[in-house]
């Protein structure tokens, strides 16, 4: 088997920033020539977001090679796992997700799991476990086949922890599931004021990823395994009938409404027997009814009107004769 790394992976404890960290892994290419940025352990928290959920109940009966007796019983052993396909979160609506790679490659991590398992004794401590394997080229069946980079988590939690997701999962009643992980060992990226990492550098196994270490060096860099933060998520979504709804949730085959749901009955038949209790509309004869010809109905505006009229003509009458009774007192007043 042949891992295919193609840089070499050195330790640099000559860091020009003291201040900042004092270590840092460098990858060189076949020429000696430093690729990328310092890379140091990076603490803070990273996010997967589940795409896919299996629930594995397996029985497994073998013989019981620790039974040395001639009448060993057959051993049967059963085992549950939640098992998840992850991809890196995207940081938001124009921010991309987090890219992934091994030390000593180029190449971007597309296969992220995780293993969710019961303890197999109640007293033991939950936790969680990172790993990955760095590609490999192996033959199988005198073929040979290339492995791609992976890596993955088990999160082993209590047997009633186990039981409630796994109830979740079996009932579909799981719409969203979100892991986060802080302060993972073995994850590193270039120094940055941002608590967001663009890039992470991932140092697996021991046997995958050869580290060059300068000689009386006691520095030991940090490889996969205990994540020292864990979180899980398992979301479900219902939307509320009070919401409201926007123009895309609102279907478009509604059916058109009834005029008989507004008017009690017949829109026709209803102002038919509105136009029979009008007394204007039974002095009519019949035969204007069938014409069409329409009774000219009073108008209020007018009758206001005329009576407005009639009240000024009034006033002004009475005006009239107080102008000419003052005349008539001029001119008797003037000839005497």
């Amino acid at each position: 088997m042949e891992y295919n790394i193609d840089r070499r992976v050195v330790l640099n404890q000559d860091s020009e920033f003291k201040n900042l960290y004092e270590w840092s892994l460098q990858e060189l290419d076949a020429d000696g020539k430093k690729v990328g940025r310092d890379q140091i352990p990076w603490a803070l928290t990273l996010s997967f977001t589940a795409s896919e959920l299996t629930l594995g109940d397996t029985l497994a009966i073998k013989p019981d090679y620790q039974d040395d007796s001639d009448d060993a019983k057959m051993a049967v052993q059963e085992k549950q796992v939640i098992f998840a396909k992850l991809h890196p979160t995207d940081r938001g609506r124009f921010a991309r997700a987090t890219s992934y790679s091994m030390f000593g490659a180029d190449r971007v991590i597309s296969n992220f799991q995780l293993h969710i398992m019961p303890l197999t004794h109640g007293d033991e401590q939950e936790r969680c476990i990172a790993w990955g394997v760095v590609s490999y080229t192996a033959e199988i069946d005198f073929l040979e086949e290339t492995v791609g980079d992976s890596m993955g988590f088990y999160l082993i939690v209590r047997p009633e922890t186990f039981a409630r997701y796994a109830e979740k999962v079996a009932s579909s009643a799981v719409d969203h599931v979100v892991l986060q992980v802080g302060r993972v060992a073995g994850f590193y990226s270039d120094w940055s004021p941002s608590i967001f990492a663009d890039e992470v550098k991932v140092l697996a196994d021991y046997r995958d990823q050869k580290i060059e270490i300068p000689t009386n060096c006691e520095i030991s860099p940090p490889r996969l395994g205990e994540v020292i933060q864990a979180e899980l998520s398992f979301n479900r979504v219902t939307k509320l009938g009070n919401a409201r709804l926007e123009s895309s949730d609102i279907p478009e085959d509604r059916p058109e409404r009834n005029p008989e749901e507004h008017t009690g009955g017949s829109g026709e038949a209803k102002a038919s027997k509105e136009a029979e209790a009008d007394p204007i509309y039974n002095k009519t004869s019949p035969q204007e009814r069938i014409d069409g010809a329409q009774p000219a109905e009073p108008d209020l505006r007018l009758a206001v009107a005329d009576d407005r009229t009639v009240n000024l003509l009034s006033s002004m009458r009475v005006a009239a004769w107080i102008i000419v009774g003052l005349l008539v007192l001029i001119l008797v007043n003037w000839r005497l």
